[in-house]
């Protein structure tokens, strides 16, 4: 299926782990496969790649084709001439065959996918941003733990995570520090500002992508906005130096856990896109990213 307005290769990651569980793809490798990412940019699958980990698989990969070889093409240590003419014949057959078998196939629909956030202390507790926290009896086991989580983020069962208020936004990581994150998040916040109360960490992935930031006009337009641009780097992604999330803040981020403490000791973390943080932002709680782009183009 196709992909909805708003929903992006972070949502796409983040429903298929809520569907799965953490524990989902334990042992496996992942492979990822589908209109849906062909259609993914490069920086979208490396997104998804990136979080197969986080429903236990050893990995994951998605067939390279043609956006594959020219995203790499010209590239520093990628060959050149012959040398690439010869890599390009190899590179060409690294798929899976039509035959192949696998462990487990799963199918979902990419149009049933709408903008993710997480509610809970695993990357697999995860809804639709329009949903209800889940009921635990509705839940297959695992109640105690479950409201132990609930308890830990002070949410209740049947919550509705809409106008939920944040203190902090986190932009960045391996997961979502790169250019196309930025442009996305620079799309909500254009001609808007940050909510006054919000703490809003802007981290780019490299000093490449810093570098594109500044080039492209999207600093400027952060600036704007009230945003400021941090040093490249991992940051509040797992609480380093004096980047931390304090105990009991909300931080809508962009990383790609959200376990106990993760962001600092006693800190509540909310996993979503770089569209969703931005709206969560510029409105000082959870908001529906596809309003605000309503808005932007009504």
């Amino acid at each position: 299926g196709e992909l909805s307005a708003a929903v992006t290769p972070k949502d796409v990651a983040l429903y298929i782990i809520s569907q799965l569980t953490t524990s989902g793809a334990t042992g496996y490798f992942v492979e990822y496969a589908g209109e849906v990412f062909r259609n993914m940019s490069m920086e979208g699958r490396m997104t998804v790649c990136n979080l197969s980990i986080e429903m236990g698989a050893r990995g994951g990969m998605i067939a390279p084709d043609q956006k594959t070889f020219d995203y790499i093409k010209g590239r520093e240590y990628t060959p050149e001439g012959t040398d690439w003419d010869k890599a390009m014949e190899y590179w060409k057959t690294l798929y899976s065959d039509d035959n192949a078998q696998f462990d487990k196939e799963v199918v979902f629909d990419g149009s049933a996918i709408e903008p993710m956030i997480t509610y809970g202390t695993n990357p697999g507790m995860g809804m639709g941003i329009t949903s209800g926290i889940p009921i635990a009896e509705s839940l297959d086991g695992g109640v105690a733990t479950y409201r132990k989580s609930l308890e830990y983020m002070d949410f209740k069962e049947g919550d509705a995570m809409l106008g939920k208020k944040i203190d902090f936004v986190f932009l960045g990581s391996c997961t979502n520090g790169r250019i196309e994150d930025f442009r996305a998040f620079a799309r909500v916040v254009k001609g808007r500002k940050k909510a006054d109360h919000v703490t809003a960490w802007l981290v780019p992935g490299s000093h490449r992508v810093e570098e594109a930031i500044r080039e492209e006009g999207i600093l400027e337009i952060l600036e704007n906005a009230g945003f400021e641009l941090r040093e490249p780097g991992c940051s509040a992604c797992l609480a380093m130096n004096d980047d931390k999330i304090p105990a009991g803040k909300y931080a809508v981020s962009t990383s790609n856990r959200n376990f106990e403490g993760r962001q600092g000791p006693g800190a509540r973390t909310l996993l979503a896109s770089p569209l969703v943080a931005a709206a969560a932002a510029v409105t000082g709680k959870v908001t529906d990213p596809r309003e605000l782009l309503e808005l932007e183009t009504a």
